[in-house]
């Protein structure tokens, strides 16, 4: 193996360390993982993965956002998630002869690992410490998306977005702000809404004490427990704050 690939392999397995799938395997197996792996860069609105089209690999996103979404019987599209960085796509690609669910377009120039299907599923095989952390995380995912569809029926659109700014909240100067990485419409489709409902909802919550600054780049939460129980939070779920149980939430 030349210095130039192992350099690579060494870059890649740096990165894979530190995403929740691979955390807690030895560096050996992260190594071994990076072998199989490599870069890819996708310009905005590309299409890293079409519906139906045969599973050849997963991507693990590095830096971006891209969107899941399917098309209906109507041939209409339908958003099921936004993800980011450290977000994993594509699983179906451990399926044998198995094609992809959904789609999965950039929002914005995206930098992701792409990891060999084929290659990853036997190396499952052979490592099952590593196949079951794999399955705890694909199951955790899996019960995060049945939640989301629970939100969508149980809660309004201004509880919902109040939830995803809380997911991220850090407190500053005696409040809670949220910076907002991806586009409103990216938001909206994410959380289930159009443009106009998403409008609506922060106007709703500005009754709350959210308010935006730097041209809606950054959300400021007067009270985040006060938002918390205005969204319907339990106790537990506002005193965990920004980490997993809001985001489960959304």
């Amino acid at each position: 193996m030349d210095n130039a690939m192992m350099n690579d392999i060494e870059r890649i397995s740096g990165v894979l360390r530190f995403a929740n799938y691979f955390r807690t395997w030895p560096q050996e197996d992260i190594l071994e993982l990076a072998g199989l792996c490599q870069w890819v860069r996708f310009d905005t609105d590309t299409m890293m993965i079409s519906a139906d089209d045969p599973a050849s690999a997963l991507y693990l996103i590095v830096n971006g956002h891209v969107e899941l979404s399917f098309k209906d019987r109507d041939g209409k599209d339908g958003v099921i998630d936004l993800l980011g960085n450290g977000q994993l796509v594509g699983e179906c690609a451990l399926v044998p002869d198995g094609c992809y669910a959904v789609s999965v377009r950039t929002l914005e120039a995206t930098t992701a690992i792409s990891i060999d299907g084929a290659a990853f599923s036997d190396f499952l095989a052979a490592h099952f410490d590593r196949a079951l952390t794999m399955m705890s995380a694909m199951t955790e995912r899996l019960c995060q998306l049945l939640r989301q569809a629970e939100e969508l029926k149980c809660r309004s659109a201004a509880q919902r977005l109040g939830i995803y700014f809380l997911a991220d909240a850090v407190p500053i100067d005696g409040a809670h702000e949220t910076p907002l990485t991806i586009e409103k419409s990216a938001l909206a489709r994410k959380l289930g809404m159009t443009s106009e409902t998403i409008s609506r909802a922060l106007k709703k919550l500005s009754e709350i004490g959210v308010s935006q600054h730097a041209n809606g780049h950054i959300i400021r939460i007067a009270d985040a427990q006060t938002l918390s129980e205005w969204c319907g939070l339990s106790g537990n779920d506002a005193k965990e704050g920004s980490q997993n149980a809001l985001k489960a939430a959304i």
